[in-house]
């Protein structure tokens, strides 16, 4: 995991900070199972979260890979429709 995302430029000081984020989302869509508005932001903010990574290896040009952070956000999109 170290290496892809130091070639794709991001900082190390943001490394931590992108794990927190994602692990948030994780639990905030569990806990949407039960508080609907959370898994709700958690959702959006996933979807916001992946959208950044594809942009970010997109910017890096590192094309073989932008299908992983997709792989990623197909479910979460799928969730947020499910729950319409």
């Amino acid at each position: 995991m170290v290496e892809p995302i130091s070639e794709y430029g991001v900082p190390e000081k943001w490394w931590n900070w992108l794990g927190a984020a994602k692990a948030a989302g994780a639990v905030g869509l569990v806990v949407g199972l039960l508080v609907p508005a959370i898994g709700w932001a958690a959702g959006i903010a996933l979807v916001v979260y992946f959208i950044g990574a594809v942009i970010t290896v997109a910017r890096a040009r590192v094309w073989a890979h932008i299908p992983f952070p997709l792989l990623y956000l197909a479910p979460v999109v799928v969730s947020l429709v499910l729950a319409a």
